[in-house]
């Protein structure tokens, strides 16, 4: 009949009838045991039904179901039907005061008024059932002028306290009970709550995995999908490997060229961004970049990985369009720059022609910036190995730069282990020198310091070059080995460049197997250290 009633499927059913259909079906079980009493009386104590009291008591236990039947409780104040479990207490005690020893058992009827009282949460209504127990028993002989002796009194007592004990058991237990349901109903309403969520949540990455134009694929350890938007489907039904013809949108025994395919290298936990893998697709290539992170549950185990594919042709076609066009241009210029140097040559002994030298100068710096841009367009550097005195190099390389630095009075100091020998291009590796040396140098303050190490250990020789310059951002870090970046505080000085001397110097000390480094600070200088193995090609 309410929510904090412990028989919780019976009162959803009695919301549904109607309250005043509830109360009515409360009263029945009462009813209808008075009725079977008032029929055995008829069979067994033809007498007792021609008491005009009994009649009486009859005629009482109707009036309360009519009252349950005729009264309008939605109009009254809620909580009103307790006047008919309190009734009942009356009228059963009647009762069984009129049926003297022959109904002394009907006391018994009195523990349904006193547990529809007990068992709701309202500790008034547990005291009401109470009340209602003992002013029924202990007043229902006064009601009726019985004569009250000793013996009586037992009778009269011990009946109460055992519809109090009842009352007070059902209480307690009631509460107990609506307390658990009412931790279940919280429990079941934050599940409700978090599977919408849940729900919500799902519909959202849905929504961002179909309308994102890239690939994105979640698989377990074992290959197993995971997790697969439209567009990575599309792919994987169009996409073959370029190399050996192998889909690398699947799992298992087929490797991609030069090891295993990003899908299982993703698999076993690696961590790996814009890996470029070449495609073919209706025998036209197409390359994609691959970007996968490990999937790890609430103990940090491995539970798979996510990949991500971006279709990038356009933007590689773009590059090859654009590194074609530089070399083109810087062969269109290069010859006739070399014509004029030829010709300033044969010139410049002559006596009595000024500016030649000036001339020169700059058409030699011209031609260093196109044989640059060559080299950036051009995807092999060609090397021409032999054996050289690295100290030496570095040495001569400090030589060349310190007209520079000596311009802005900046100190190079050197620090080499002695005769340090290498297999190397003396022409290409001095190249790569003093484009660093010529950036320490040109990114550095007046009168600061430029530190040169070199050290050989377990076949690799070590070159470090620190500056105390204008530093780098993190962000410039990144795209600091990018043809033509320039950070933006450079590009608001006056400082000369093109943006490919550290691109010119990565892919020459990666021909050389070695490996470059940056570590930089804003307005804290920047170090740059360069690892290159003494014999041979370890990155080849």
């Amino acid at each position: 009949m309410e929510s904090n009633s412990v028989f919780l499927p019976l009162a959803a059913y009695f919301n549904r009838v109607g309250l005043r259909k509830a109360v009515i079906l409360c009263q029945l079980p009462l009813t209808i045991i008075v009725i079977l009493i008032a029929g055995l009386a008829a069979v067994f104590s033809p007498p007792l039904l021609q008491s005009p009291a009994f009649i009486a008591i009859l005629l009482l236990h109707a009036l309360i179901l009519l009252f349950c039947m005729i009264t309008p409780w939605k109009s009254l104040p809620w909580g009103t039907f307790v006047l008919v479990p309190v009734m009942d207490c009356l009228a059963v005690a009647l009762t069984r005061e009129v049926g003297g020893p022959v109904l002394s058992v009907v006391g018994l009827l009195m523990a349904f008024p006193v547990i529809w009282l007990a068992t709701s949460a309202s500790k008034t209504r547990a005291g009401l059932a109470v009340l209602a127990s003992f002013v029924g028993t202990v007043g229902a002989p006064f009601v009726l002028g019985h004569q009250i002796e000793g013996a009586d009194m037992i009778r009269m007592t011990v009946h109460p306290f055992i519809m109090t004990g009842l009352a007070v058991t059902s209480h307690v237990v009631a509460k107990g009970l609506i307390r658990s349901r009412n931790v279940q109903d919280e429990a079941n309403r934050e599940l409700a709550r978090m599977h919408k969520e849940t729900q919500d949540h799902e519909k959202l990455l849905q929504t961002v995995l179909e309308t994102v134009d890239v690939g994105v694929w979640a698989v377990d350890t074992k290959g197993a999908d995971i997790l697969t938007n439209r567009r990575l489907l599309a792919d994987r039904s169009s996409f073959r490997d370029a190399s050996d013809g192998q889909n690398p949108f699947t799992l298992g025994p087929e490797t991609a060229k030069n090891g295993q395919s990003p899908a299982e290298v993703a698999s076993g936990g690696g961590i790996f961004t814009n890996k470029l893998i070449r495609l073919s697709r209706n025998g036209e290539e197409s390359v994609l970049s691959v970007a996968a992170r490990p999937l790890h549950d609430d103990q940090d185990h491995l539970k798979g990985s996510v990949l991500v594919f971006t279709d990038v042709t356009p933007l590689v076609n773009a590059r090859k369009h654009q590194d074609r066009f530089v070399a083109t241009i810087s062969h269109e210029l290069r010859t006739p720059l070399t014509s004029i140097l030829g010709y300033l040559e044969l010139l410049g002994d002559e006596p009595g022609v000024p500016y030649f030298s000036v001339i020169e100068r700059n058409a030699q710096r011209l031609l260093s910036l196109v044989n640059d841009l060559l080299m950036a367009a051009s995807d092999d550097v060609e090397l021409r190995r032999s054996p050289i005195n690295v100290s030496e190099l570095v040495q001569a390389t400090a030589l060349n730069a310190q007209p520079a630095a000596a311009a802005k009075g900046i100190n190079i100091d050197i620090h080499t282990d002695p005769d340090v020998m290498a297999y190397l291009d003396p022409a290409q590796f001095s190249k790569a020198l003093n484009q660093i040396l010529s950036n320490a140098v040109k990114f550095s303050p007046d009168h600061t310091c430029v530190s040169i190490g070199l050290a050989q250990n377990a076949g690799d020789l070590t070159l470090s070059v620190r500056d105390q310059g204008i530093g780098m951002t993190e962000q410039e870090q990144h795209m600091a080995f990018a043809k033509f970046f320039r950070a933006d505080h450079v590009m608001e000085t006056a400082i000369q460049g093109a943006g490919l001397g550290l691109p010119i110097t990565k892919a020459i000390i990666e021909a050389h197997g070695g490996t470059i480094k940056l570590s930089s600070q804003p307005d804290k200088g920047t170090t740059v250290i360069l690892t290159v193995p003494c014999q041979g090609n370890r990155r080849n």
